[in-house]
């Protein structure tokens, strides 16, 4: 397993125990307010794993075959992270057509 996996993994055990942290609060009849800050902090720590997981994607699968020099294929890996960093916003539309529609 490689460190990003290794990273991965550590993250998701971390977000499974965040959970079962909220079931215990639901259990104990904790606050409202409480329990939704608990949600919003896996949401993001779910946000971040998936991150991890686009930039790994975008290194391993998209850029491996393209037939650029190698300064090329890293501005050009550096442009699609920082896409994933700043344009993947849960619920945004980016104003795209979807792929079956024509532009």
């Amino acid at each position: 397993m490689d460190e990003v996996t290794k990273g991965i993994t550590t993250r998701l055990r971390r977000i499974e125990g965040q959970v079962q942290g909220l079931q215990r609060m639901l259990d104990g009849d904790r606050e409202c307010e409480e329990v939704l800050t608990q949600i919003m902090a896996v949401r993001s720590s779910l946000d971040q794993v998936g991150l991890l997981l686009m930039e790994r994607h975008i290194e391993s699968c998209v850029l491996k075959d393209l037939p650029m020099d190698a300064n090329s294929t890293k501005d050009l890996g550096d442009v699609l992270k920082s896409w994933a960093r700043f344009g993947l916003v849960p619920g945004a539309r980016s104003g795209l057509p979807e792929a079956d529609q024509p532009f």
